[in-house]
């Protein structure tokens, strides 16, 4: 088990795709959401949120409160940049322990960079993504590794960059992000991430 913590890339990669509003906003689901991607809960449906920007779907004063006190809250909207921080940093910690959970071929382990590319797809698709075959692939591979020692083969390189592709082609609605996680995942290897997503 390894002990990361999220870096700043993987930070900044995940705030800029999930949006952010101090104010509570429906989002793609209509389910009240607040700073990063923060769900508030399943269990109110407001405006769905069609457009990716959080003004275009926020809930009223009156029906912020109102949810607010419904559910015993606390805090109502808009809420402190403290209070957005925190909950970043809670909701991120699932994905992160998920990360570090994972099995590596012995000996090896993750870049900050690989860390966080994880943790990016991870936080935004579940833990369960981790468990893809392609993932597992992935993972299995040596030469994926910053800590494989040896040279490597163009045929093993371009290897590499196959398996992190078809890793990250998870979700076709949000290939731009899978390609920056992936491209991430690449950052400072001997392969890069020349095949996007989806095209394998």
């Amino acid at each position: 088990m390894a002990n990361f913590s999220l870096g700043t890339d993987g930070a900044k990669l995940i705030k800029k795709h999930e949006g952010f509003s101090l104010k509570f906003y429906g989002d793609p689901y209509g389910y009240p959401t607040v700073g990063w991607g923060h769900l508030i809960t399943k269990s109110k449906v407001y405006t769905k949120n069609t457009t990716g920007n959080p003004n275009d779907s926020l809930l009223s004063q009156v029906q912020a409160d109102a949810l607010s006190k419904s559910l015993n809250l606390g805090y109502t909207s808009p809420i402190s940049q403290s209070k957005a921080n925190t909950f970043f940093s809670n909701d991120t910690a699932s994905a992160v322990a998920a990360v570090n959970n994972l099995v590596l071929p012995s000996g090896h382990k993750f870049s900050q960079s690989q860390f966080d590319a994880l943790v990016s797809l991870t936080f935004n698709a579940g833990p369960g993504v981790l468990k893809t075959n392609d993932v597992k692939a992935m993972l299995a591979n040596a030469h994926i590794y910053p800590t494989f020692v040896g040279p490597l083969s163009q045929s093993q390189i371009d290897t590499c960059s196959k398996l992190v592709s078809k890793a990250f082609s998870y979700d076709r609605n949000l290939q731009k992000r899978r390609n920056e996680e992936a491209t991430l995942f690449c950052k400072g290897r001997k392969y890069t991430h020349k095949y996007p997503v989806y095209t394998l």
